[in-house]
């Protein structure tokens, strides 16, 4: 009897998470040993692949728009995410004062750009830089300064995705930090004002290092986010085809070889190496973690 209940503990067990473990078959792990196939292939979704062997990966090392490609995509890493974090940080202290007035209000109004999806908010930034009738242009025409072709020039246009990701994702990591800080027990402070240390001591020895869970969490995030960055390349590109091909990314590469281009084979090693380097860069960070945050 106690045999037959165990069995049937089993049973239900394994019909418990058999939906978890076939969809990480079906929509993970099988999908991610297509592309490795398919990447030693020429495949152009209309024939039946054929094995080319190393051969996409030589011409990817070779080819100067897949370096152009890695060098954005590693910009907006580089200037994005420190920008993102920095900014959130700052906003959730401030909004983590304790006598500030419509903390509530505040903190919808930055959190509202998240939920917008990022083909709308490319769309709204594309009226506002507009050249021509766009609100930034126009308050520049009225204090005489000149008015820059934003999305005519790819080091502008650069400039207008980073001003984007920040608009779209400071919101939420500002809660995210949010949190965190209201975790830190008030008596920390009082001790270190009784020890009469200033605002940077505070931040320097309580504030950042019991916050640095929800840093690392943040940085993570925004790390992956800048790599895929897709959506407002593929907008932003539409108006000018000389500045999207400066400022694409690999994530844009990736589509634009596999699905406008049929280059299947070609994609699918870029996607390799592309996640390669994520998963380079998630370990590197796993490890030095270890080194700066604090779990307590």
């Amino acid at each position: 009897m106690q045999l037959r209940r165990k069995h049937k503990d089993w049973i239900w067990a394994y019909l418990f998470i058999a939906p978890t473990v076939l969809g990480l078959y079906i929509f993970f792990l099988y999908p991610m040993v297509s592309s490795v196939f398919i990447s030693f292939t020429k495949w152009n979704h209309l024939s039946a692949p054929r094995y080319i062997g190393l051969s996409n990966y030589k011409q990817l090392f070779q080819d100067p728009t897949i370096w152009l490609e890695f060098k954005n995509t590693m910009f907006f890493v580089l200037v994005s995410v420190p920008l993102t974090v920095g900014i959130s940080l700052f906003l959730a202290s401030a909004l983590n004062k304790k006598y500030l007035l419509g903390k509530g209000l505040f903190r919808t109004v930055f959190f509202l750009p998240y939920v917008i999806l990022p083909v709308i908010t490319a769309q709204i930034f594309m009226i506002v830089f507009n050249s021509r009738y766009g609100l930034i242009n126009g308050l520049l025409r009225i204090m005489n300064l000149p008015q820059p072709a934003w999305f005519s020039n790819a080091l502008l246009t650069r400039f207008v995705i980073v001003l984007v990701t920040l608009w779209a994702s400071i919101g939420y990591f500002t809660v995210i930090l949010l949190a965190g800080l209201q975790n830190i027990s008030p008596q920390y402070y009082e001790a270190c004002d009784i020890d009469g240390g200033s605002w940077w001591v505070k931040f320097q020895h309580i504030t950042f290092p019991l916050v640095t869970p929800q840093l690392f969490f943040c940085l993570v995030l925004a790390i992956i986010n800048s790599f895929k960055m897709f959506d407002y390349i593929f907008v932003f590109g539409k108006s000018n085809v000389i500045v999207r091909e400066n400022i694409r990314t690999m994530a844009f590469g990736i589509y634009e070889r596999g699905f406008t281009y049929l280059e299947m084979g070609y994609a699918s090693a870029e996607a390799i190496i592309f996640s390669l380097i994520v998963l380079t860069v998630t370990i590197l960070q796993n490890v030095g973690q270890k080194h700066w945050v604090h779990y307590s």
